[in-house]
C-alpha cells in the first residue's frame, strides 16, 4: 500500500528513506535510519521491528543481505511484509512477501532500492530508480524527492494518495531532514513545498549541536539570537504605535 526509496549517497554518506502511500502518516511508519549504520523501509502489512531489529543487526556489523535474512527468518508473517535495506557501505537487499497485494516488488540500483505494493505497475519503481540515478549531482534529500515524484507520475499507489515523508540522516544521531505530510490530497507536492521551506534553514545547520561539540559556531548563534530578539522588540513597538 506504499511506494518508497531507500538510499545512500556515496559522496556524503547520507542515508535516507522517502515514502508515499494511500494510508495516513506513511512517513511515521516506514523509515528507519541511523547515521553511519544504514537505512530501512518496512511496509506492506508492516512490522516495525523489522526496522528496529534491522538497524541493530547492521550496527553489529552484518551486511544488508545478512541482516535481511535474519529478519525474514524470524518473522512468521513474512509473506505479508515488504522490506528494503541499504547498509553503511551502500550494499542493498530487499524482500517482497508472496502475499503482498500486486503489483508488488522492487527495483535495485547502485546504493538504492525502490519498492512498493498495491502499485499501478512495475513501472512505478523503475521510474523511481531512473529518476534517482539521473539526479546524481544533487544532494540525497533532493534525489529522494525526485524519485517519489517520478513514482507518482508513473501511477503510484493504485488506491490513491494520502501521505508522504522523507527521513535523512548524516553525521549526527538526530536526523538531518525529517519532514512529513500525514494527510493531504496531493501529499508529494505538499512535501515538496515543505522541503523548499526547509531548504531556507539549511544554511543554519552548521550551528546545530554536534556530538563532539555542543556549541559549534557559538558566536554566530548568539548574533542570531540577538537579531531575533531585536526584531521581536521592533514588531512589538510597531503594534503599540
Amino acid at each position: 500500500m506504499t511506494f518508497s526509496i531507500v538510499a545512500r549517497c556515496p559522496r556524503t554518506g547520507m542515508l535516507g528513506v522517502a515514502t508515499s502511500s494511500k494510508a495516513i502518516a506513511a512517513g511515521a511508519a516506514v523509515p528507519y535510519c541511523r547515521a553511519g549504520v544504514g537505512a530501512i523501509a518496512s511496509q506492506a502489512f508492516g512490522n516495525p521491528y523489522l526496522g528496529i531489529e534491522g538497524l541493530r543487526f547492521l550496527e553489529q556489523g552484518l551486511t544488508a543481505e545478512r541482516a535481511l535474512e535474519r529478519l525474514i527468518e524470524s518473522d512468521r508473517g513474512r509473506d505479508l511484509r515488504q522490506v528494503a535495506i541499504v547498509d553503511r557501505e551502500g550494499n542493498t537487499a530487499a524482500y517482497t512477501g508472496a502475499r503482498c497485494i500486486p503489483w508488488a516488488g522492487q527495483a535495485e540500483g547502485g546504493g538504492h532500492i525502490c519498492l512498493g505494493n498495491i502499485l499501478a505497475g512495475e513501472e512505478v519503481v523503475k521510474a523511481m530508480s531512473r529518476a534517482f540515478e539521473v539526479s546524481v549531482d544533487e544532494e540525497l534529500p533532493e534525489r529522494l524527492l525526485q524519485a517519489l515524484a517520478a513514482g507518482q507520475e508513473a501511477g503510484g499507489d493504485r488506491r490513491g494518495r494520502q501521505s508522504a515523508g522523507i527521513y535523512v540522516v548524516h553525521t549526527e544521531e538526530y536526523p538531518y531532514c525529517d519532514l512529513r505530510v500525514d494527510d493531504h490530497p496531493e501529499p508529494i507536492a505538499e512535501l515538496r513545498r515543505v522541503f523548499e521551506v526547509f531548504q531556507q534553514w539549511v544554511p543554519l545547520l552548521p550551528m546545530a549541536p554536534r556530538r563532539d561539540d555542543y556549541t559549534p559556531q557559538w558566536e554566530a548563534t548568539v548574533r542570531m539570537r540577538e537579531m531575533l530578539e531585536a526584531s521581536l522588540e521592533e514588531e512589538a513597538a510597531t503594534r503599540e504605535r
